[in-house]
């Protein structure tokens, strides 16, 4: 079970104790007065207005509780439902290797490029979205989806520890595009993130064999031609730099030569990111704002709500309260 407003949780378990604190202290109001003036001093209720005292308190002990928890929306169980939904089919391909640490833009390389697509992803609520990892080797992160949650998830965990073999295979990333595009879909674009640096695999042959299949790549290059250093957390906590087998400590600096040739290629565009993420505003104004919009279908896992059950009974449970107040008014006004 899970709840669409925990924070409701809070208030019931501040209600709960309230509740539980009323009771010690009036238990303990009662001791001391009888211990004070002896029971014969004290008032004794009827046990029919006992009865009702009972019934009051169930009501509100029961009812308030239930109404704080249909206020926070209890769902568990699920069921599937088809969507049909309009929008474009976009991978984002995002380079995880140590390079993308670098602070030659803030607050790094690879957070600029997540805060980016973040950012993005406001201009195109309803496309097709996945998500690849690369560096040394490919990973599919996130299939394609219009589930910006699920996507907003994936991204968010995606660090340099995401493909443990180093280096910058861009092949890999555009192989695994390859295989994960539907073939039915007319418009197939793929926004890759890379500083450009340490190329393995034969990158423009897949970007030809790609542009055959009619998929579009736009490159964006992250960092500057000027570079940075590297800085790394050390297991003990501390931070250094990357070195090479020399002792020299490495500058990463953007390859831009090989990116563009990549966009050439498959007709897309290039554009450096920036420093605050212009370069991937700059794309979708130019290739990704006016495409032609494809229709979609996908089985989406709608959870059941619950809270119509707690609040029926709060709904009972709160009305009958005051019944019992307005009883014992009518019996004393017929005395």
């Amino acid at each position: 079970m899970k709840f669409v407003y925990p924070t409701f949780g809070l208030i019931l378990g501040f209600l709960c104790l309230e509740v539980l604190f009323t009771l010690y202290t009036g238990r303990r109001k009662g001791h001391q007065l009888r211990k004070k003036w002896g029971s014969t001093f004290l008032y004794h209720p009827s046990r029919k207005q006992n009865f009702r005292l009972r019934v009051r308190n169930l009501c509100l002990w029961i009812g308030i509780p239930c109404f704080c928890i249909a206020a926070a929306r209890p769902q568990w169980g699920s069921y599937l439902e088809k969507h049909k939904y309009v929008g474009t089919n976009i991978l984002f391909a995002i380079d995880t290797s140590k390079s993308m640490l670098a602070t030659d833009v803030r607050p790094n390389r690879l957070e600029l490029a997540k805060i980016s697509i973040l950012e993005l992803l406001k201009s195109i609520r309803g496309s097709h979205v996945g998500l690849i990892a690369f560096a040394g080797s490919a990973f599919l992160q996130c299939p394609s989806t219009n589930d910006m949650g699920a996507f907003k998830a994936a991204l968010d965990i995606l660090d340099t520890r995401t493909i443990t073999y180093g280096g910058t295979n861009l092949s890999a990333a555009m192989g695994i595009a390859l295989e994960t595009f539907e073939q039915t879909s007319k418009n197939k674009h793929i926004i890759l993130f890379t500083d450009g640096e340490n190329l393995a695999g034969d990158t423009l042959k897949m970007a030809k064999v790609l542009a055959e299949k009619g998929i579009v790549v736009h490159t964006v290059g992250i960092g500057t031609p000027k570079g940075c250093p590297i800085c790394i957390q050390t297991p003990q906590g501390t931070t250094e730099y990357v070195k090479d087998s020399n002792g020299e400590t490495v500058i990463t600096k953007l390859d831009e030569k090989t990116l563009q040739e990549i966009a050439r290629i498959t007709k897309g565009f290039y554009a450096p990111l920036g420093n605050a993420g212009e370069g991937l505003q700059q794309i979708y104004q130019m290739a990704l704002k006016n495409l032609p919009k494809e229709n979609f279908e996908s089985l989406e896992k709608i959870p059941i709500e619950r809270y119509v059950w707690f609040l029926g009974i709060a709904f009972i449970l709160l009305a009958l309260e005051p019944l019992f107040y307005s009883w014992k008014a009518l019996r004393k006004g017929t005395k």
